[in-house]
């Protein structure tokens, strides 16, 4: 059993937890109210810039897809549906143009007939 296991037994055992460290000094702001409140001081254009994608991290999320198993791209077809990829380019506008590409590439004809894939089975 690891050290960290043990000593949760303990204090589950004793009943007694040690006190939190302090947050003073860590470098997030305090989650009051919600995430407007963080971008009510950005002017139009910046929050606007926020939204765009960014071809630096989509390269990176390129190369990760890339270096994925096709088990692993399997399993992220059957989970990014098109409700979920909906959501998810909302956090990242990268993805929904990786999966542009891919279904660009998709509707090409292909020399033999495959099964259809996924958002990312192309890759």
């Amino acid at each position: 059993m690891a050290v960290e296991d043990e000593m949760m037994m303990e204090e589950a055992m004793m009943g007694e937890r040690p006190p939190m460290p302090s947050m003073e000094g860590a470098n997030m702001p305090p989650m009051e109210g919600s995430n407007q409140d963080l971008l009510e001081g950005m002017p139009p254009e910046a929050r606007g810039a926020l939204m765009e994608p960014d071809e630096e991290i989509e390269i990176v999320l390129m190369s990760r897809i890339a270096n994925m198993s096709q088990e692993e791209l399997s399993l992220l077809d059957r989970a990014i549906t098109p409700e979920v990829a909906q959501v998810l380019m909302k956090v990242l506008p990268e993805l929904g143009e990786i999966i542009d590409k891919v279904q660009g590439e998709m509707e090409q004809p292909m020399p033999m007939e495959e099964p259809p894939m996924g958002a990312l089975g192309g890759m």
